[in-house]
């Protein structure tokens, strides 16, 4: 296991391989009369990769926004690894010192170097000393493959490389969980298998991870479980080679129709 995923799975709060590290019981978020989510419940283990799937407006992302405090909840909470939510600004706090996220829009900081993007979090939030920071950040730009690309700028780099980047920079916090919110759909094709590559690495060395994905060859290969998503619930949770042999729900069976 790599020092990131050791560090992971040795957390300060106690949750070991195999144990619930993400507790979702009924939650529920509402957008005005709208209801996003509708009374979500499921878990997932330390060490665990879980593939959401699913049509356009399902939930998928609200539902990974609320699991890093970043949408706020209407009903039932969600636990991560003995950290409540909905509960105040220091849990929440908390929540996202422990869970790094990877958005589809990459979120770099534009004005800063690939370095500044990666030791900032660590040093602000996490106390670390420059050098720390710095060999922390050279160690996970060489993990994901842009090692020589540290002391550039964002808008030098491709599409490919900057979800690199902020992948490394979510991974320089040493996060307990990864949470990655379609990290691929902005991609020019030929830099898909990039970024797919490093979140494949990081599932073999142990990471939990969160995937909303529309690539299900990833999901089939590297899920543990893949939940489909609609209408705001979860309709079908199951191993990847019965997700995609035997649909359970029509509208998973409409949906794979689509895409496979």
């Amino acid at each position: 296991m790599t020092e990131t995923a050791q560090d992971s799975a040795n957390g300060a709060n106690g949750a070991k391989e195999g144990d619930p590290i993400v507790l979702c019981r009924d939650v529920v978020k509402r957008f005005g009369d709208f209801t996003a989510l509708d009374a979500v419940s499921t878990e997932v283990r330390v060490g665990e990769v879980v593939c959401i799937v699913g049509p356009s407006g399902g939930g998928k992302s609200t539902f990974l926004r609320m699991i890093n405090g970043l949408e706020g909840i209407d009903g039932g909470e969600i636990v991560v690894d003995g950290i409540h939510l909905p509960g105040g600004k220091k849990d929440i706090q908390n929540v996202r010192r422990e869970v790094g996220m990877v958005f589809q829009s990459f979120n770099l900081f534009m004005h800063m170097s690939v370095r500044q993007n990666l030791i900032l979090a660590p040093m602000t939030a996490r106390g670390l000393g420059r050098k720390e920071a710095d060999d922390r950040a050279e160690r996970l730009l060489e993990r994901v493959g842009i090692g020589d690309q540290i002391d550039k700028y964002p808008s030098q780099l491709s599409g490919g490389q900057q979800q690199r980047v902020a992948i490394a920079r979510a991974l320089a916090m040493e996060p307990r969980v990864m949470l990655f919110d379609e990290p691929t759909s902005a991609l020019d094709p030929e830099m898909i298998k990039e970024v797919l590559d490093v979140m494949r690495e990081l599932a073999e060395s142990g990471m939990t991870m969160l995937v909303v994905t529309h690539e299900m060859g990833f999901a089939r290969e590297v899920a543990g479980r893949v939940l489909f998503m609609a209408d705001g619930q979860i309709l079908v949770d199951a191993p990847p080679e019965r997700f995609f042999s035997e649909a359970e729900d029509e509208r998973q069976a409409n949906f794979l129709s689509k895409i496979l």
